[in-house]
């Protein structure tokens, strides 16, 4: 993508010869990820045009160094949408701040940086303030992937290019399009794989980070920051391992690290009884708009909207792995023994890992998301939205994650069956 920094980002103190670490930090995590950063020419020649020469001198220095936008375009009369938020410049630094502005605005780039808080406001006024970043926010978007996401050892983590693509978990997606072609192009997208014991695919999962494109005719979704699940299949010898939400959970906590408020995913729906659909439903995507072709998109936000006003359980539900706290939510600390906490919580950092994991194979109940357990507590006042905090007994003796409760079934004089939602504490939301 083509990043337009302001030239004001490299302005500081005249004395000042060090780059500031965060705009270090936000440098070289575009050039990892291969993004240009580009100079307007506007604020090339404002720099050229400064008195100070020592100024100059520094600022030219900083700024020679990355390439000119070149032949962007400039606001007119006959913008008037435009023009209703940004009136015409007084002033000619007003002129270079409404050039930047509406660089971003015609998508002669994809971003702007800049510390200007004028700008942001008049961002905000345009309706684009969501690809205009000050530099902290810049790097919370752009920073490298976070390798140290927890999974099974079952589950590897890799890249597309890494990939057989001639494995037979493939073969109904080339029969449908060109597989191979289209993985060849995405080779450094991310992908979470499972192995059978034959070392055939059991499971894939493949994904498309910082997406920021227009999306769906029926409605246009427009253009925003979200993660695209680009494929999630599974191989029948896998089928009932409950990997799908396994894989589900992954994605999930991929949009998380990279700050993505949305997930979205395309699919055919074949019927009413269609296996995926009932899957990412249970989990908050909603079927939104369709592409050109009749395709599905269901997409799924992290955290509640403005106008959404959901209860403790339906925030939970529709916005997982978000969850409402405050003091109209109980919370209760749950303690479990560590073999069951072993099968429950499959990503806990400390738990050993059996020999059959090693071989590809899964404990079901780990993999997800919504689990079940048996209690002999006396508590019958539990309702659903409730906190549990697991609290692993005997040897660790420590709360490793959160659950809110979904449903409590109690049998007089026996033991009482709960179903809970369950995340990382780590990676869930909390709601206030």
């Amino acid at each position: 993508m083509d990043i337009l920094f302001d030239t004001n980002i490299f302005i500081h103190r005249e004395d000042d010869d060090i780059v500031p670490e965060d705009l270090r930090a936000l440098e070289k995590s575009l050039k990892e990820k291969g993004h240009r950063i580009l100079i307007h020419p506007h604020s090339e020649r404002e720099i050229r045009n400064d008195h100070n020469e020592q100024r100059r001198e520094q600022n030219e220095s900083r700024v020679e160094t990355y390439p000119t936008l070149e032949f962007p375009s400039y606001p007119s009369e006959d913008d008037i949408d435009f023009r209703a938020a940004v009136p015409e410049a007084a002033d000619p630094n007003d002129r270079v701040d409404n050039a930047l502005l509406y660089s971003v605005y015609v998508d002669d780039v994809d971003f702007l940086v800049t510390e200007d808080k004028g700008i942001h406001s008049k961002a905000l006024e345009l309706g684009i303030e969501d690809r205009v970043f000050p530099i902290e926010e810049g790097y919370d978007f752009f920073r490298p992937n976070d390798p140290s996401i927890r999974s099974p050892e079952a589950i590897e983590r890799t890249t597309v290019g890494e990939l057989d693509l001639t494995d037979p978990i493939f073969d109904s997606l080339n029969e449908e399009y060109d597989f191979k072609q289209w993985a060849r192009s995405k080779s450094d997208r991310t992908a979470w794989v499972n192995y059978n014991r034959d070392d055939t695919l059991g499971a894939i999962l493949i994904l498309k980070d910082d997406e920021v494109e227009n999306i769906g005719v029926q409605p246009e979704l427009g253009r925003n920051r979200r993660l695209k699940i680009s494929t999630l299949k599974v191989s029948e010898q896998k089928w009932g391992s409950k990997i799908g939400e396994l894989l589900l959970s992954l994605a999930i906590r991929e949009a998380i690290n990279g700050s993505h408020e949305e997930v979205y995913l395309t699919h055919y729906v074949e019927s009413e009884e269609d296996v995926l659909v009932e899957l990412i439903e249970t989990y908050g995507f909603e079927e939104v708009s369709k592409e050109p072709d009749g395709e599905s998109i269901f997409l799924k936000r992290l955290t509640p909207g403005q106008g959404d006003n959901p209860t403790p359980i339906e925030t939970t539900k529709k916005f997982y792995p978000s969850f409402c706290d405050g003091d109209q939510v109980s919370k209760y600390l749950v303690p479990v023994q560590p073999q069951y906490h072993n099968k429950l919580f499959s990503t806990y950092s400390r738990r050993d890992t059996t020999l059959s994991e090693f071989s590809g194979e899964f404990q079901s109940e780990g993999n997800a998301i919504k689990k079940a357990y048996l209690s002999n507590a006396n508590n019958r006042k539990l309702t659903p939205g409730d906190l549990l905090l697991f609290y692993r007994s005997r040897d660790h003796m420590e709360v490793t994650s959160l659950g809110v409760l979904e449903d409590v079934y109690s049998v007089p004089h026996k033991a009482s069956s709960a179903s809970c939602f369950c995340g990382l504490s780590s990676v869930s939301k909390r709601l206030y």
